[in-house]
């Protein structure tokens, strides 16, 4: 059996890549838990990726957008994961598309993209912030959730849709 070579193309060195890495990872992790559900699946398909994406640099097209390169990537990868874990649940193209459109808007990477988050985040009312905080920062079920909250579980799931909406309207704003 013959050993997997990683050969660095020449176009970009280890330090230039670790810094497009860097700058994609967070939004390359999300687009992984959309796909695959489960933090450590998502974790190995971003490992995956990175690996393939160094491994195939040379062949990256320099004119397009470096973020949908390695989102293409993981897309293949998770292709690859479905096949050979065939009981867990495999999306459909129209939402893998959806996903991919929604994340197309953010070539410059994370910062900029977490960085309006968490303006909009900032802005969203209290009683909106909290469910937010709770829900998705603390990683609670949502009737954890609603329990810490002293809320019922409708009352929840009401607030972090009206949450998410907001979010969506604040970060849809700042594209133009």
């Amino acid at each position: 059996m013959q050993a997997l070579a990683i050969i660095p193309p020449v176009t970009m060195n280890s330090t230039e890549f670790s810094a497009l890495i860097r700058q994609h990872h967070r939004t390359l992790l999300s687009y992984a838990r959309s796909l695959a559900g489960a933090e450590q699946t998502a974790r190995e398909l971003v490992q995956d990726t990175f690996v393939a994406a160094w491994q195939n640099l040379g062949k990256f097209d320099i004119t397009r957008d470096f973020a949908a390169w390695l989102r293409g990537i993981l897309r293949n990868k998770w292709r690859e994961h479905c096949r050979l874990h065939s009981r867990e649940v495999n999306l459909d193209e129209e939402t893998l598309s959806h996903l991919e459109a929604t994340l197309a808007p953010y070539p410059s990477g994370d910062d900029a993209l977490f960085e309006r988050l968490a303006h909009c985040r900032e802005r969203l009312p209290a009683p909106l912030a909290e469910a937010v905080r709770v829900f998705y920062d603390e990683e609670r079920s949502g009737d954890d959730a609603a329990s810490t909250l002293s809320l019922n579980p409708a009352t929840l799931r009401k607030r972090l849709e009206r949450a998410r909406q907001a979010l969506r309207e604040c970060l849809g704003k700042g594209k133009s």
